[in-house]
């Protein structure tokens, strides 16, 4: 049986979400001809000690090397919000260059964040700390249940979507273990030299819950190039503009196989 030489995309679900929220992003996805896989992150709907550092290392072993090892395709990863922590840190090692010096033929092709949180990492700071030491106004701590919570997140998450879609995508969020807020945030892989040139940020406009201004301080910090586009939503543009993402990722993901 032939096998499409396209890469897959491995969508990793921002905190609170699901991949339920991405399931028409991942339809047009698809309907492109690209595979596309993704998953609940081990530190969402559980108040159990699960760091960010388990999020990367069950991206890696559970999404990124079964596709590459296993089924021989390569990969771009995309990912949105918190999941920009662990998602990259997930990837280091495995870019293009990296993997040809073992002598493998796949290879994460580069990485698309969505208003993600950016962090450098491997300096033992955690998830507050990145934040300046303040978690924004929309975010509560349960110490007692070790959760991190949004008791109303339609207007940081979802206050651009028609009424019916906001409703079902808060009945359908989930808290997220504290200890992934806690825990020191793994070394990212951004600034590594296998991804130089080949890492996109999309920033969402009227974001209220990682602001636009925030979301060019994080890119600013980096000192790195980035692939950017600009999208004209609130934080979850897989929800409200779908087929206008999908048409940013396809046209990013050409660029990164063309390399």
């Amino acid at each position: 049986m032939a096998h499409s030489s396209k890469p897959v995309f491995v969508l990793v679900p921002g905190s609170a979400q699901n991949p339920s929220h991405y399931a028409y992003l991942q339809h047009l996805l698809l309907s492109q001809g690209y595979g596309v896989l993704s998953a609940l992150l081990p530190t969402v709907g559980t108040g159990a000690n699960v760091t960010v550092a388990d999020d990367a290392e069950y991206i890696r072993s559970r999404l990124l090397l079964p596709v590459l090892d296993n089924k021989k395709h390569d990969v771009i990863l995309i990912s949105h919000s918190y999941s920009g922590l662990p998602a990259s840190a997930a990837a280091r090692g495995l870019g293009k260059s990296d993997r040809a010096a073992e002598g493998k033929t796949t290879s994460v092709l580069g990485q698309i964040f969505i208003a993600a949180i950016l962090a450098k990492g491997g300096d033992g700071k955690d998830l507050v700390a990145s934040f300046g030491g303040q978690l924004p106004p929309h975010i509560q701590i349960d110490e007692q249940e070790n959760l991190i919570k949004c008791e109303d997140p339609k207007p940081p998450l979802f206050h651009d979507l028609p009424p019916v879609l906001a409703d079902a995508a808060v009945i359908s969020s989930m808290d997220q273990s504290l200890t992934s807020f806690r825990s020191p945030c793994p070394a990212a892989s951004w600034d590594t030299e296998a991804f130089n040139g080949r890492c996109a940020y999309i920033r969402t406009v009227n974001n209220q819950a990682v602001p636009y201004e925030v979301q060019n301080m994080l890119l600013q910090g980096t000192g790195q190039e980035w692939i950017t586009r600009d999208i004209q939503t609130g934080h979850s543009a897989q929800l409200a503009a779908p087929e206008k993402l999908s048409s940013f990722i396809i046209e990013i993901a050409k660029q990164l196989e063309a390399m």
